[in-house]
């Protein structure tokens, strides 16, 4: 098992050729992960590069994976970055490789680091010397930093039980949002630390909303039937409140502890009516059910992956999601979506598919892209992204008028379905293109 926390150490001076560089090493907790990081003078906008400082940490746990040596150089007269790094894991595990760059010598880590080829990404066996290289200036060309730091973190597959229809998203950093396609609203690209969790593989299903209200409205909840197309289909046309009642009718049901309760104290749960719960009235250490942050969706959406506009890669079809096929978007082109057959799904038509139809994610989650809308906890807000409250297990603005949806509809072309789009809807308001899926400590 792969377990890692970390503590600010002692500040460093080494001296290079015509460099002096000094920087204090911050490090996070973060669990079935172990990372280190390298500082550097990156320049993306000229064509040189000068190592200034190489850093690395390690920490004692229980088999955790160890990534040290990292070494970084820009290759001369070009804007690649080689990265070597060693990774050694007691278990022997296959690795998750993850890469997160900071412009501020590892404050934060909101410098675009996507374009990797190499040892990154899943499956990375251990060894020495495993090599990454970075094209910075597909990433930020045209910028120069004096200390630009490299964060390498390996995880190490190692996943507690998960309970029936869910899986387990692993613990860590992740890169959120994307620089692509011209969306403001996923802007600015930054690092986001957050812990482990159970995710719902499949958009509530008709069969499962169905047992859980029925049970709830027996046992004083008020919640709204919903609809859907037929049996195995996911449900639709459900309210936010309701999916946060229905969240915690499901954990009572179950005999675990409900998230969302009507008071700070939280004593009082959420069963009935239209309360704009706060974050202060949620449970976050509890067991039961809750709807996904938005972080957390689009950490689970990713699986793993850095940079891509869906969950499998960079373009999209008929093949991988029940979309609008299109080659444009409100006048603008979607060179992305490849797919052989235009307009709505050739099989499900105008409607949902049933739960499952397409190939998972690589954390075995399906529907990521396409089919429905997902509620998330979080209210919208463009100011709240990307700033530094936003970096570890971010719970969303304290207020609002809509909350976040993600994953995109069938009715809606694929710009909808990238990993990074982000729409809202007012929370009091059902509609036929909308869902959620939970998820749980």
């Amino acid at each position: 098992m792969g377990i890692a926390s970390g503590c600010a150490s002692s500040s460093i001076l080494q001296d290079l050729p015509g460099f002096h560089g000094i920087f204090q090493e911050f490090l996070l907790k973060v669990p079935f992960c172990l990372s280190g990081s390298a500082v550097f003078c990156l320049n993306a906008r000229m064509k040189t590069l000068s190592v200034l400082l190489l850093g690395l940490w390690s920490v004692a746990s229980a088999a955790p994976p160890v990534v040290s040596n990292i070494r970084v150089s820009q290759r001369p007269g070009t804007k690649l970055v080689d990265i070597y790094y060693d990774v050694a894991d007691a278990d022997g595990d296959l690795q998750l490789i993850q890469v997160a760059a900071s412009s501020d010598a590892g404050l934060t880590y909101a410098l675009p680091c996507t374009s990797l080829t190499g040892a990154v990404g899943a499956g990375v066996a251990l060894g020495t010397n495993r090599h990454i290289v970075w094209d910075a200036g597909a990433d930020w060309n045209g910028n120069w930093v004096p200390q630009c730091r490299l964060r390498v973190t390996a995880h190490d597959g190692t996943t507690p039980p998960a309970p029936p229809g869910m899986a387990y998203i692993p613990a860590g950093p992740f890169q959120m949002g994307d620089n692509l396609d011209g969306d403001t609203t996923a802007m600015p690209v930054h690092i986001v630390q957050v812990d482990g969790f159970f995710m719902d593989k499949y958009l509530v299903t008709m069969e499962l909303w169905q047992s859980i209200q029925t049970w709830a409205n027996n046992n004083g909840y008020a919640i709204n039937t919903g609809a859907w197309r037929t049996t195995n289909h996911p449900v639709y046309s459900i309210n936010w409140y309701d999916a946060v009642k229905w969240c915690n009718a499901r954990s009572q049901k179950e005999g675990l502890v409900p998230c969302y309760y009507t008071d700070t104290a939280q004593t009082v749960v959420f069963q009935s009516g239209e309360v704009n719960i706060e974050n202060s009235m949620v449970k976050w250490s509890a067991n039961g059910y809750r709807l996904p942050t938005e972080a957390e969706w689009e950490k689970a959406a990713r699986g793993g992956a850095t940079g891509l506009r869906f969950p499998w890669g960079d373009t999209i079809s008929h093949d991988q999601a029940n979309y609008l096929s299109s080659p444009n978007f409100a006048g603008v082109a979607q060179p992305y979506d490849v797919s052989s057959t235009r307009g709505p799904h050739p099989t499900w038509g105008n409607g949902t598919s049933p739960v499952g139809s397409f190939p998972s994610n690589a954390y075995g989650l399906y529907d990521m892209a396409g089919n429905l809308w997902e509620w998330t906890w979080d209210w919208y807000s463009n100011s709240f992204y990307g700033t530094p409250a936003s970096l570890s297990n971010p719970a969303g603005p304290a207020s609002g008028s809509a909350r976040i949806q993600r994953g995109g509809p069938w009715p809606d072309p694929s710009f909808s379905s990238k990993v990074a789009s982000r729409y809202y809807f007012a929370p009091g308001v059902p509609t036929p293109y909308l869902g959620f899926r939970s998820v749980r400590r």
